[in-house]
């Protein structure tokens, strides 16, 4: 059975996820049934119905949520999200992204309570998981669009002398770029992350609002990386390794923030990844190879396993994992004590051994290696379009 909403055609069990994700996360609040829905039943719907296209407009399905606002924004950046990985975002699609994760956090920020404030019940109820990839998602389009601006800046600035030379392509995204400056300025998103973490970590705090917190905080982190100031990085981590934080409930359970970051894989990869590099960069080697070791051995017992093949975005896994043991390898000669395991440190040995030759016979190999093994830096200062 299919519905039609305006011009829009959709079948029957859309509107059944939407009804059910709702209610699970604005009335029952149970875990297991919300896990099932976003883990399963949307990528299965999306596999069947969407693959390579876009899901139904928020205005479409509102009916099924009753016009909750907060729904609709979480549903908008869901779906977004989705046709984001299938689709080469133009410059509309990454300011139309911007435009969406700005209405979201203004919701979720409004019905946060205020400090002090007396807390009946909670109104909002999301998984840890989905609360990770909203802020994964949130800041890997930030990155991508300072990358955007950045090389679209570069193209026109080879023609300036020319314009008449550049691409149609570059010459709209140019002036929408010029039109549009305040998309993606870092010091907002520096904002949301910083309130998130302030809002979630209050007293009264709902488990959805500490688990977007601490997901802040790993975000965050990943952030001041990006931008170059490692200490600010590393700093950012403090709230998940506070030893006076209270226990979250995450489903039945009573976890630590450290245990709620360590239970969503790839949060606990990306804080290890980029606090690894942080202490690298601060000459703090032991603290960056211990960081660093632990999630290697920890990720080459899964893929023994098998057991990270089984979590969403597991492609990405292998090629963190070599640019990680390329970063070991810088480390472990600079500072030769024993701070690996010893598989480690074979895996070290075997891939990397040609490199740390060449620097023992006093050649360059670092930089290799460091270019290979770092995250993608960004530029995030807006550049004079005209």
């Amino acid at each position: 059975h299919k519905t039609t909403m305006g011009d829009e055609v959709f079948p029957d069990s859309v509107k059944d996820f939407v009804f059910d994700l709702h209610d699970a996360s604005r009335r029952s609040f149970i875990a297991s049934e919300e896990q099932a829905l976003y883990s399963g039943t949307f990528r299965e719907t999306t596999a069947k119905y969407f693959p390579n296209v876009a899901w139904p407009s928020p205005a479409a399905i509102s009916s099924e949520c009753g016009g909750d606002e907060l729904f609709l924004a979480l549903y908008n950046e869901l779906t977004l999200r989705h046709l984001q990985s299938v689709k080469r975002p133009n410059v509309n699609d990454r300011i139309e992204g911007w435009h969406a994760y700005r209405e979201l956090f203004d919701l979720l920020l409004k019905e946060a309570p205020e400090d002090g404030a007396e807390v009946k019940s909670a109104n909002l109820y999301l998984i840890p998981e989905w609360c990770f990839d909203i802020l994964h998602e949130f800041l890997y389009q930030f990155q991508g669009f300072c990358q955007f601006r950045t090389t679209t800046y570069c193209a026109a600035a080879k023609t300036a002398d020319e314009p008449e030379k550049r691409s149609a392509n570059v010459s709209d995204a140019l002036e929408l770029l010029g039109q549009n400056r305040d998309a993606w300025a870092v010091e907002t998103v520096l904002f949301y992350l910083h309130r998130l973490v302030a809002v979630g970590t209050q007293k009264n705090a709902s488990a959805t609002y500490r688990y977007l917190a601490y997901f802040s905080s790993v975000t965050l982190s990943r952030l001041e990386c990006l931008l170059g100031d490692y200490k600010a990085s590393i700093d950012a981590l403090d709230v998940i390794y506070d030893s006076k934080a209270e226990l979250i409930a995450v489903g039945e359970d009573m976890k630590t923030p450290e245990e709620l970051v360590h239970g969503v894989f790839p949060a606990r990869l990306s804080l290890a990844y980029h606090s690894g590099v942080s202490y690298l960069m601060l000459r703090r080697y032991k603290d960056s190879g211990a960081m660093l070791g632990s999630i290697c051995l920890f990720m080459q017992r899964g893929f023994k396993t098998g057991q990270l093949r089984k979590i969403p975005g597991s492609e990405q896994f292998n090629k963190l994992f070599d640019r990680m043991i390329a970063l070991l390898a810088i480390i472990s000669h600079i500072c030769p004590a024993p701070i690996l395991d010893d598989s480690i440190a074979s895996i070290v040995h075997d891939k990397h051994a040609n490199n740390l030759s060449k620097i023992e016979a006093g050649e360059e190999g670092y930089e290799d290696l460091f270019v290979f093994a770092c995250p993608k830096f960004v530029n995030p200062a807006v550049p004079d379009y005209s």
